[in-house]
């Protein structure tokens, strides 16, 4: 969900969980899908897998991020 409404955790909302991943990728320049996963579940919470994928869309789709098939991860651009 985009738009977090007033009884939403906004710890978990997409726009949080797109600043966190941009923090995260902008230190390393590529990290793979797990690794992104498992950082952001260490300092969000495991509730992060409702919009994860969202927050990568959305980052994609604004052209913030590029995703490699072949080795399934995640390079930043700037």
């Amino acid at each position: 969900m985009l738009k977090p409404t007033k009884h939403m955790n906004l710890e978990i909302s997409t726009l949080n969980i797109v600043s966190v991943i941009l923090k995260e990728i902008s230190k390393n320049e590529i990290l793979k899908y797990d690794t992104l996963f498992d950082k952001l579940s260490k300092k969000i919470g495991d509730d992060i897998k409702f919009n994860f994928k969202n927050a990568l869309s959305l980052l994609y789709l604004l052209g913030k991020i590029e995703y490699h098939q072949k080795t399934d991860s995640f390079e930043y651009h700037k």
